[in-house]
């Protein structure tokens, strides 16, 4: 009960710090903050000229070939090119 009640205390904290972050971060800035519910979204450009980037997570599936069943997932940091994640997530 004690862990909740420390958290209820640090959770405003946590959106309050991410808030100052993302108004004081600007255009030519390294390490930026995308979201405030997101801290780990990143930009990834997909060279299309209508939306030229978007902001999100990188994830990796595994899926069976003759079912579809999913047997493995992982997040990936930054944005790697997809050839250099499939033998970690192999």
């Amino acid at each position: 009960m004690a862990d909740l009640a420390d958290d209820a205390r640090t959770r405003p904290v946590t959106w309050v710090l991410r808030a100052e972050r993302i108004h004081k971060q600007r255009p030519k800035d390294k390490n930026k903050l995308y979201a405030l519910r997101a801290p780990l979204a990143e930009c990834i450009g997909k060279g299309k000229a209508r939306q030229p980037c978007e902001f999100s997570v990188k994830v990796s599936l595994t899926v069976t070939h003759q079912h579809g069943l999913m047997v493995g997932t992982r997040t990936v940091a930054v944005n790697p090119c997809d050839g250099h994640t499939m033998a970690a997530q192999i």
